[in-house]
């Protein structure tokens, strides 16, 4: 009994300090304005694969932005788009998606742009996506089940 006990409270101490962790990065990361948006399209090629998420400067002011950076946009309310500045003229950036053939239809102006991306982490977002499956849920709910019994065992071996 006592091996499991320090099992479980050696996984307790690992994924609570993990949790926290990056609890912290990430408020850290919000209050630099950095916002993380997820991939779901190739229209970026082997920069940006599905399953990427890119980490988004929103303090990237519009009139700094050159031919050649990467980013991120608002083409309606629900739809947010992450492609290469290709051409800035007359107050608007012509995009394109580096595996796209065409210039994208709209310009980017200053009310729909969002930030400049700053960099990105592949696939990383295919494990966001599987936490939304059935699957992805029973395996979230039997981490909580193991961190509280193992917050149990944790409290009662330190008292």
């Amino acid at each position: 009994m006592a091996k499991i006990k320090k099992i479980f409270n050696t996984l307790y101490e690992i994924i609570s300090t993990t949790i926290i962790t990056v609890g912290i990065i990430l408020a850290i990361v919000y209050l630099c304005g950095i916002r993380l948006y997820h991939v779901k399209s190739g229209s970026m090629g082997e920069l940006l694969p599905i399953g990427s998420v890119c980490f988004v400067s929103t303090y990237s002011k519009y009139e700094n932005i050159k031919a050649g950076d990467v980013i991120s946009f608002r083409v309606s309310d629900d739809m947010l788009v992450t492609h290469r500045a290709e051409k800035i003229m007359d107050n608007v950036i012509i995009t394109k998606g580096d595996a796209n053939n065409a210039e994208d239809p709209d310009p980017v102006t200053k009310e729909n742009y969002i930030g400049k991306t700053v960099f990105a982490i592949p696939h990383i977002g295919r494990l966001f996506d599987s936490l939304h499956t059935f699957k992805g849920a029973l395996l979230l709910g039997i981490i909580a089940i193991l961190l509280i019994i193992s917050g149990i065992f944790y409290k009662k071996n330190k008292e």
